[in-house]
């Protein structure tokens, strides 16, 4: 979601179609400009938040075993690998009802209707549709949220980048809270119908928004750019280090402490009620209200004292999950390790927008936030199989103890390119 220098001035359309007038992108208003960001945003991750939340403790629940779910959730995969879409995204759109307005309102109907049929399934008995549904929602899903992408990178002025930031993680945050937590706590008390109900009534809430949104125009100079950005981004040093080596580096602990969590607490007693309040609750709305203070503290004190503090606060609050991966920990410990990783990761996050927002450019939008996006949810989702896997060879011990040591290196690695390729407290221009 980042700066205009990478990209065209955006313009808005004040007479026939084919003429536009140069504006910039703050002329919505900022705060209309922030609601729109956090109405979007809101369910940016319902669908995939419950496919590899809700929907694998479900199925661990009723019996499904961990190999299988591990493999089941690699078909995330496809989710994921929605940077080279962004093209498609960013190249094909209505001047008339909004460029990427027309993808959200197309992708959020079909998105509903995905889920109103799924809701009359039973998740285990109807394994192989169930997989196939949620397969073709997750392709659905990555359209719509990288449309949310270039939205978010079109309405915003690069003043608003940090504080936008931190309301995108927490409105992400919120909508992981909905499509993994609250669905879990639902699912528990009302059922796989209600609760698939109840998550595509959530849409309701950016559909009002985007009816009454008027999208600005941006006019890339070359039509045919989007389609050359994919490779041209991975070309700049510095925009295919950061999303290939400092990004993954980073994050790479927290993923990997963060794969056998569910296991862990199920192996020793802990109830779906529990892990939902508890994982997907507590810890999601603590990580959305530190998102929004992080935020706000990256634009004022810069991007390097956020990775030192995230990177020791992440390493700490991993190694208490030790006695947990021994299979003892005290609920009180436990609960407080997994609300401040969370906490962590939030900030870290809301960090890694930033830096990924400034690194984009308007006339691909799309594409060009999108690809560090991805990035980390294909690491993830990898990485948080692998995890599962090499959790049940090598035992919780050795995962958690190994994870507290990435944490620290990931933080020393992207210190390092912070200290190089960032300046008063912005991102070097090129």
């Amino acid at each position: 979601m980042r700066g205009t220098e990478h990209g065209v001035v955006p313009e808005t359309t004040t007479g026939p179609p084919g003429r536009a007038g140069r504006t910039e992108p703050g002329q919505l208003g900022r705060a209309h400009r922030l609601g729109v960001i956090t109405a979007l945003f809101l369910v940016a991750d319902i669908g995939y938040s419950f496919f590899f939340g809700a929907l694998g403790t479900i199925l661990l629940g009723r019996g499904v075993s961990l190999g299988t779910v591990a493999l089941i959730n690699l078909l995330g995969v496809v989710y994921f690998s929605r940077f080279l879409i962004g093209p498609v995204i960013d190249r094909f759109g209505s001047v008339r009802f909004g460029h990427y307005r027309t993808w959200l309102l197309s992708t959020q109907v079909v998105l509903v209707l995905l889920l109103v049929v799924l809701a009359g399934l039973d998740p285990v008995d109807n394994l192989g549709p169930t997989l196939v549904l949620m397969t073709l929602l997750l392709v659905i899903s990555a359209f719509h949220d990288t449309a949310i992408n270039g939205m978010a990178v079109r309405l915003l002025p690069p003043s608003d980048y940090g504080v936008a930031n931190g309301i995108q993680v927490a409105a992400a945050s919120l909508s992981i809270l909905i499509g993994s937590g609250g669905a879990l706590f639902l699912y528990s008390h009302a059922g796989w119908t209600t609760t698939l109900l109840a998550l595509a009534a959530v849409f309701l809430i950016p559909l009002a928004v985007l009816a009454r949104l008027v999208e600005p125009v941006v006019r890339p100079a070359n039509r045919s750019e989007p389609w050359r950005a994919l490779l041209s981004f991975f070309r700049q040093r510095r925009t295919a280090v950061w999303t290939l080596l400092v990004i993954p580096v980073f994050l790479l602990g927290d993923w990997l402490a963060s794969a056998p969590q569910s296991a862990m607490l199920l192996a020793v007693d802990w109830s779906l009620d529990e892990i939902a309040l508890v994982q997907y609750t507590l810890a999601v709305a603590a990580q959305a209200a530190v998102a929004l203070v992080a935020g706000a503290l990256i634009t004022r004190f810069g991007r390097s004292a956020p990775v030192v503090v995230t990177g020791v606060v992440g390493a700490v609050a991993t190694a208490c999950l030790l006695p947990l991966a021994f299979g003892g920990g005290g609920y009180g410990l436990t609960a407080g390790a997994l609300v401040v990783m969370a906490v962590a990761y939030g900030a870290k996050m809301t960090w890694v927008s930033t830096i990924s927002m400034e690194l984009a450019r308007k006339s691909s939008a799309a594409t060009d936030y999108t690809i560090p996006m991805s990035m980390i949810g294909m690491c993830r989702i990898v990485l948080s199989s692998v995890g599962l896997g090499l959790a049940g060879v090598t035992g919780y011990p050795v995962m958690i103890a190994s994870s507290v040591l990435v944490t620290l290196a990931g933080a020393a690695v992207a210190l390092s390119w912070t200290r190089r390729h960032v300046s008063g407290g912005t991102t070097a221009g090129g």
